[in-house]
């Protein structure tokens, strides 16, 4: 029986190139033709001028750079007989406007025909990097029939019919949104990867904080971890977990030196200042003890915590909301760093004495453990996934 793909907006590709993908050869891991598409976008981005006044857009060329790419197939020792699963189908949230890109690159990069529901939300990087991958696709022509791009609105007819489709699927979002895509059935033996709600948390040592010479630079380095994206990517800090002796000092300057930073290049709209102060509101009237932390004006909100807990963190907040907790040692973090918990994001605290921790304390969470200003670096171990493992089939001979 013929799938219906009525209601679907082709933005790269067509209905025909659409049906035709599981008929396209895959290509090994890492292919030089691969490659070079990849290369030819990074050149691209990296000298756009529209591109350049989007950090992650650049972040993304800087990501496709040979010697980007040259790194990351050299943590795989040997991948002579990997080659891609057949069709990946993935599912880009709406709130992160570059990871549809981070995700159909990895596909292509592990060898699959890839289709992408690109985010429903109009982001202007999305229609940045449309266009230089098309412009890339024009000096790889072969490549084109295994891209397709697309949007339609949350119909399970058409999920049913991509997902029929694919060997793999991959969905960014809420455990709602997994829970509705899950309605629509695979094929036996197609695989999927589920990249659910999760939070991520920031350590850092105030004495060593206060010794640093660069508080400005650090500053735009957590920019970038949280105001980024308004905070809206699992990896994007929401907790802030002070360690040290002089913690009060060191807090002071912190917030001090990036509320100077952000308020020179972060807008607040309307709707997320009062969605803050609701969630305020919200933490006050749920957890005896929080406080929050008198400030200049709302660009920032910061409330400080009695306690961490998973629980705690269903009301964590973004475009500026931050959670705060003093802690006497790493320890009492434990009970944040459920499953839940992504990235810890540090400063001041050397990688032996964290690594010393994680295998003390063995939490169920914590997949990354990146410095400030890295939190958002993709890589194709994610949230616990190795993705060339997962995206590839391996033949043995």
């Amino acid at each position: 029986m013929q799938q219906s793909f009525n209601g679907l907006t082709f933005i790269m590709g067509n209905e025909a190139q659409l049906r035709a993908m599981p008929e396209q050869a895959t290509y090994p891991a890492f292919a030089p033709e691969i490659l070079a598409l990849l290369h030819t976008f990074s050149r691209l981005a990296l000298h756009d001028a529209e591109a350049k006044a989007w950090p992650d857009v650049i972040s993304l060329g800087f990501w496709c750079r040979e010697a980007s790419l040259t790194q990351m197939r050299a943590a795989y020792a040997d991948l002579t007989h990997c080659y891609g699963r057949g069709v990946a189908f993935h599912i880009a949230p709406g709130n992160v406007a570059a990871n549809f890109a981070y995700s159909l690159f990895t596909g292509l990069l592990t060898g699959n025909a890839n289709i992408v529901r690109l985010p429903g939300r109009d982001h202007p990087q999305v229609a940045i990097i449309v266009r230089l991958l098309a412009g890339a696709l024009t000096q790889h022509p072969a490549l084109a029939p295994y891209i397709c791009l697309l949007r339609y609105e949350r119909q399970q007819s058409v999920t049913d019919a991509l997902s029929a489709l694919c060997d793999t699927r991959i969905i960014w979002g809420g455990d709602e949104t997994i829970a509705q895509i899950r309605r629509s059935p695979l094929k036996p033996r197609a695989r999927e990867i589920a990249f659910a709600d999760r939070y991520s948390i920031a350590a850092i040592d105030a004495d060593s904080y206060l010794a640093h010479a660069h508080k400005d630079k650090l500053a735009q380095a957590f920019f970038n971890d949280t105001l980024l994206n308004d905070q809206n990517a699992c990896s994007s800090p929401s907790l802030l977990v002070w360690l040290g002796k002089e913690t009060q000092s060191a807090r002071d300057v912190f917030w001090q030196h990036f509320h100077a930073f952000a308020s020179r290049f972060y807008t607040l709209e309307p709707v997320a200042a009062v969605n803050k102060l609701t969630r305020l509101c919200l933490l006050g009237a749920t957890w005896p003890g929080v406080k929050q932390v008198p400030g200049e004006d709302n660009l920032l909100v910061r409330v400080e915590l009695p306690e961490v807990n998973s629980a705690i963190m269903d009301l964590r907040g973004n475009c500026g909301f931050f959670l705060e907790y003093v802690a006497r040692s790493l320890d009492e973090i434990v009970p944040v760093c459920g499953e839940r918990c992504q990235t810890l994001a540090t400063f001041g605290i050397d990688k032996e004495t964290v690594n010393a921790w994680l295998a003390a304390r063995r939490p169920q969470g914590i997949d990354r453990i990146v410095p400030f200003g890295r939190t958002l670096d993709f890589t194709l171990q994610w949230d616990g996934y190795d993705l060339v493992a997962m995206l590839t089939r391996t033949v043995v001979s």
